[in-house]
């Protein structure tokens, strides 16, 4: 490959997650004061994908996952879960956690952060308290919600959150 150009390289369409791609790292000045020649990962830099998470800890709910899918750039991870809450009967709260694609070792509750919308079938329950952060003990997503109807099922739940890989 010395002597090529990249401009003359074959393109592809796409790249695995164990494929490399050449860098020059302008924090290491060992082989020139512009930067040295490295390579990295793709999948250390860019991964995406679908997961079932795990619902645990779930409290005057029952949580049931449809699908899930991520984005993860560098050490941050986007996900969107699709989900549906069935709250006890009698019960206008709950707490449940969701498990995460990428594992993250949280030290703040701050380390993650979302929201969530949700359409009705049937019984409007507006949403009068929500939480949605790190929990720090299990790593996980914890999500609080407190709603104005009780025993109400929202069938159609997407919850979007972000955290830092630590």
């Amino acid at each position: 490959m010395a002597g090529v150009k990249i401009t003359d390289l074959t393109t592809i369409t796409s790249a695995a997650s164990d494929d490399l791609l050449y860098i020059v790292d302008v924090s290491n000045t060992t082989q020139s004061p512009e930067g040295t020649s490295s390579q990295i990962e793709v999948g250390k830099m860019f991964s995406s994908g679908s997961y079932t998470p795990t619902i645990s800890a779930e409290t005057n709910l029952i949580v049931t996952p449809n699908s899930a899918t991520f984005i993860k750039v560098g050490n941050i991870v986007m996900v969107s879960a699709q989900l549906q809450i069935d709250l006890d009967g009698g019960e206008n709260d709950g707490t449940f956690e969701i498990e995460l694609p990428v594992a993250s070792d949280f030290t703040s509750t701050k380390n993650l952060f979302g929201m969530m919308q949700y359409s009705f079938d049937g019984t409007l329950a507006e949403i009068e308290a929500l939480t949605i952060n790190a929990e720090i003990t299990n790593n996980t997503c914890f999500v609080s919600l407190e709603v104005l109807t009780t025993g109400v099922s929202m069938q159609y739940c997407t919850i979007q959150f972000q955290y830092e890989i630590i």
